[in-house]
């Protein structure tokens, strides 16, 4: 019998043993690139041995710079923070205060960042400068006083403009002219309008944060909502209500028992209505016998 336990234990021992070297492997590997020291999970360099990090958090480490691939754009990894699950970043386009447009927009025209590792809470409010081509000359215009020209990009009768946001998301452009690129930043509550673009590109050279976070991926994968589950540093998320696309037969299911239901009700109504009528009509005649009989109703 001892010798039964035995076997099982070492057996079950030894088929748990590769997730305890794999959990290890996650929580102890650590890598350095540049000023970002003890790059952990879920983050990893390229050239780590596969059991570190999340293969969906891979840096790449150029010249001794953390690069971070955020579809279409490279962005320079100024920061990590494990604890309140923010990245700081920086446009590798933008990062030197060269004159020129992002790398790639991050975020859509909303203000909602694309990619679905990306989507958890930050804590630094953000803006975004848009970066908006026209086919005239609008810096007269009263409606584009907040449009800084971009003079590396402004020539040969077109012109560029960096459009800061603010406290705003939405931006309608001129009639002549239309966004080509967005460039997310922290937002500054005392600047609307920036009167030369070299103090618009020391805004976006000192970049801006997004949160990370594995169980909102996760959650966004599998067709789910991602919410702040508490507000308590670091901060807890849970996946919510699952958004699922109905099969043709599910949808034909439910047409059929609206329309049944419909019927079924329809039916209930005329019959009510019926009945209504065929009363009515019992009283009225059952009125006009007795106006039409006195006698019998002086001998009642």
């Amino acid at each position: 019998m001892r010798t039964v336990q035995y076997t099982s234990s070492l057996l079950y021992s030894l088929l748990i043993l590769p997730f305890f070297v794999q959990i290890q492997a996650q929580t102890n590997c650590s890598s350095s690139c540049g000023e970002i020291k003890n790059i952990s999970y879920p983050f990893r360099l390229k050239g780590d041995p596969s059991g570190c990090g999340d293969s969906g958090y891979e840096l790449s480490c150029v010249d001794n710079k953390p690069i971070l691939e955020i579809f279409p754009g490279k962005y320079y990894v100024r920061n990590i923070s494990y604890y309140d699950h923010t990245l700081r970043l920086v446009d590798v386009n933008l990062a030197n205060g060269t004159c020129g447009l992002p790398s790639g927009p991050v975020e859509t025209t909303n203000g909602f960042v694309r990619d679905a590792r990306f989507m958890g809470y930050g804590w630094n409010p953000g803006s975004r400068f848009r970066f908006v081509k026209c086919s005239t000359n609008i810096s007269s215009v009263p409606e584009a006083a907040n449009h800084t020209v971009v003079p590396c990009l402004t020539r040969n009768g077109t012109y560029v403009y960096a459009v800061y946001d603010g406290d705003y998301s939405y931006y309608e452009p001129q009639k002549s002219c239309s966004v080509i690129s967005l460039a997310p930043v922290d937002l500054r509550k005392d600047a609307t309008k920036f009167n030369s673009y070299e103090a618009v590109m020391e805004l976006l050279k000192a970049g801006f944060e997004v949160g990370w976070s594995v169980k909102c991926r996760d959650c966004s994968l599998a067709g789910k909502q991602c919410v702040v589950k508490s507000m308590d540093k670091p901060l807890t998320y849970i996946c919510q209500k699952e958004y699922k696309e109905l099969t043709r037969a599910e949808g034909n299911w439910i047409i059929a028992a609206i329309v049944v239901g419909g019927l079924i009700a329809l039916g209930i109504i005329i019959g009510i209505i019926v009945f209504v009528i065929r009363r009515c009509r019992r009283r009225r005649n059952a009125a006009d016998n007795t106006n039409k009989n006195p006698q019998n109703r002086i001998s009642a």
